[in-house]
């Protein structure tokens, strides 16, 4: 038997008493760890400037963003960027607004030694952040019309210029279009194009596709 508990505005006696009964049964509790659209709206209505615009720019950019698109100029530093991305996720916990097995709806991309050189965001997490970052912004009409996906930037290309596709022609096409993405990136995106009938794979190993649609 599963039951789902949903209460609006608890008072702090009854959800001290829920807190009290939900621990004693901890073995047989599992918390919902997901993203739901009112968790995200949360967290991004909660995170500062700077931090709201890695969501917004790895949202826009299909779940991705450099870390020379965060940057001013060159000079910009991006020290203290992933801590607050950290500490609201922390303190969102401690408030109950999310369960502490949450995984980070953003993370830090890099080589490692502290180098950040972008940050992503799961594919399946884009839409319910659309969503929060156009529940939250003032002028959230005018965001979404200047959002161009990395997949309508890419199939764009491929339409443009006919022919075979892999990994490394669909990485150039994205980055001369102001997009830098991973080769992992580059591949499912040529993966969800195939599906949509654009494109057709001629190798069963490498990531390597011809157009098919004119």
């Amino acid at each position: 038997m599963i039951i789902t508990v949903r209460v609006e505005h608890p008072t702090p006696e009854f959800q001290e008493k829920l807190l009290e009964l939900l621990a004693e049964h901890a073995s047989d509790v599992q918390a919902d760890a997901s993203w739901t659209a009112e968790r995200a709206e949360q967290y991004y209505r909660s995170l500062p400037g700077r931090a709201r615009r890695i969501v917004k720019l790895a949202v826009a950019g299909d779940g991705y963003v450099a870390s020379d698109d965060l940057r001013k100029d060159e000079t910009t530093s991006l020290r203290g960027h992933s801590a607050a991305l950290k500490r609201l996720l922390t303190r969102g916990a401690l408030l109950g607004r999310w369960p502490e097995t949450i995984q980070p709806p953003i993370t830090p991309q890099g080589p490692g030694f502290g180098k950040v050189v972008g940050y992503a965001m799961d594919e399946e997490l884009l839409s319910v952040f659309f969503a929060a970052i156009r529940a939250v912004e003032e002028t959230p009409e005018e965001w979404a019309e200047q959002r161009m996906t990395q997949a309508a930037t890419l199939e764009k290309a491929i339409r443009s210029r006919q022919g075979s596709w892999d990994t490394r022609g669909a990485v150039a096409a994205l980055l001369a279009a102001g997009h830098d993405v991973t080769d992992k990136r580059a591949r499912q995106l040529l993966r969800d194009l195939a599906g949509t009938g654009l494109l057709t794979k001629t190798d069963p190993v490498r990531a390597a596709y011809d157009t098919v649609v004119p």
